[in-house]
């Protein structure tokens, strides 16, 4: 059975670092990075499903130079934390990596509101990149 680590990812500088100690992570452990995105409302009217498709392959790739040989990258739709938590708990990981905050509006002292709703109910382990 394979080791998997999950990283959830919102494109933004946030994610870029939760990628990165995701791959070393991943390398350390023998593991395969699946790439995670939940398209937002507004996203999904100012860019194309292809157009997500690029950049998530683009990502994925960078991930693969970084010695990682296994990746996949996967888009989901719906509320940001259900498709999180209905995606971790139907294919559940060895690790689920993601940013403290990524590129939600809004004051939040100190966690953003999917981190800290994901902490709360995720059944895997969580490492929470700053």
């Amino acid at each position: 059975m394979s080791r998997t680590v999950v990283v959830a990812v919102d494109w933004s500088a946030v994610s870029k670092r939760a990628v990165a100690l995701a791959s070393e992570v991943a390398l350390a452990m023998k593991a395969r990075i699946v790439l995670v995105h939940v398209r937002t409302a507004s996203e999904s009217d100012t860019a194309s499903a292809e157009e997500l498709e690029t950049i998530a392959d683009s990502w994925a790739s960078q991930v693969r130079a970084s010695g990682v040989s296994e990746v996949q990258a996967f888009l989901l739709d719906g509320p940001p934390v259900d498709a999180l938590l209905n995606y971790v708990e139907s294919h559940p990981p060895d690790i689920l990596v993601f940013g403290r905050r990524g590129q939600s509006t809004g004051a939040r002292m100190l966690l953003g509101g999917v981190t800290s709703s994901v902490l709360q109910h995720a059944k895997c382990p969580v490492l929470v990149v700053p």
